[in-house]
């Protein structure tokens, strides 16, 4: 298939690739099935059973996918893997992340993030988190290891709330400086 063909509503330029992997990728509308790009940068861009090591775009759609470094408006990941994910909004179901940044909401069904940093509301079910900052959590069934939040509402497990987590950074920071000066001094003998 040719790389390029026009779209018959509305003449943008369309990326299309089956089954090849891309180099770089700069189009309106860029879709990718079972196949890979470097970096993608496009308006809508649509990944079923393909991955990119870098995108940009308003809407994102990774559907057994995964994705290095992503930043887009929107994030709609089913059955997909992301490292960094920078986001207006995301929707994650059956997903993992590294982590997400994300200016809204974001929505995680059956999924994981070891770091998870919303302005907006959280919305969990099945799904759990290492460490979590959002304005509001709702959670129904779900697990945080370190969670800072306004209000939390449903069954979420955390390990440790507001004053667990700042003592363990004390603690966890007490026990790094005291090895860094440990190795300083036997660095010098």
């Amino acid at each position: 298939m040719d790389n390029e063909t026009k779209n018959a509503h509305g003449g943008e330029k369309v990326e299309e690739q089956e089954r090849n992997d891309m180099g770089d990728v700069t189009a309106e509308t860029v879709n990718i099935t079972q196949g890979g790009a470097r970096n993608v940068q496009a308006t809508h861009v649509t990944l079923r059973q393909a991955g990119a090591q870098s995108i940009t775009a308003e809407d994102l759609l990774v559907r057994q996918g995964g994705v290095v470094q992503a930043k887009a408006d929107h994030l709609e990941m089913l059955s997909g893997g992301i490292v960094l994910a920078r986001t207006q909004t995301a929707n994650l179901t059956a997903s993992q992340a590294g982590a997400v940044i994300s200016e809204g909401n974001v929505s995680m069904e059956q999924s994981g993030a070891q770091m998870l940093l919303a302005r907006g509301d959280v919305t969990m079910d099945q799904s759990g988190a290492v460490v979590m900052m959002a304005r509001n959590v709702r959670a129904k069934n779900s697990g945080v290891v370190f969670l800072l939040a306004n209000e939390v509402e449903g069954t979420v497990n955390a390990a440790f709330g507001p004053r667990e987590s700042a003592i363990f950074g004390v603690v966890a920071g007490a026990v790094a400086g005291l090895v860094m000066l440990l190795a300083k001094l036997s660095r010098r003998e």
